[in-house]
């Protein structure tokens, strides 16, 4: 009860967010249930703080199917608010990994249909984690876009560290679905 009338307070707290997360992994959800209604109610916010984002995170890893779709609903809603920010492009991640199956393929639905965004998310630290969790849940044509999007970049993505690993990705599992392209660039 003394945690309650500042959640959101002590979630953004260096130490305050670990208590948070200790309480959401390690009590019944109906125990939380007050204190995770708190912090949905400042999802956006907290997922583009410093520490507020790994209470977020922490939800989304250990908390009910519903908490976790409601906080995969804010940011399939403020996806480019979150996508531009490097806090908020960790909670995508995460709920790439951790929402629900149709939760997360229509969150990376709507990240394939935001201009620009899937090569600037590539390009970034937590960013390139999502970019990767999305092309393992896109099948088909909307796999194939995503795919050449990122290679039509590939040469501004090799600039930067992050880019590079899902450059490199993309050859890779470009070498697993057509062996012969991997014969080829070695010279065989």
């Amino acid at each position: 009860e003394l945690l309650l009338g500042s959640v959101t307070q002590i979630a953004r707290h260096k130490y305050g967010c670990r208590i948070i997360q200790r309480l959401v992994e390690q009590c019944h959800p109906k125990q939380v249930q007050e204190l995770v209604e708190k912090v949905l109610k400042d999802v956006t916010a907290l997922s583009r703080h410093t520490y507020g984002t790994y209470v977020v995170q922490h939800i989304l890893e250990h908390a009910s199917d519903e908490h976790r779709r409601r906080i995969v609903q804010v940011v399939v809603k403020d996806i480019r608010i979150l996508g531009a920010e490097p806090q908020g492009c960790a909670v995508v991640s995460a709920a790439l990994s951790y929402g629900l199956d149709d939760d997360r393929s229509a969150l990376a639905q709507i990240l394939l249909r935001e201009p620009g965004l899937l090569v600037f998310l590539a390009s970034s630290r937590h960013g390139h984690v999502a970019a990767l969790r999305m092309l393992d849940l896109l099948v088909g044509k909307e796999l194939e876009d995503a795919r050449n999007r990122l290679q039509a970049e590939a040469e501004s993505l090799r600039n930067c560290r992050y880019g590079r690993i899902v450059v490199d990705y993309l050859e890779q599992s470009d070498s697993t679905r057509c062996p012969w392209r991997a014969a080829c660039r070695a010279g065989a």
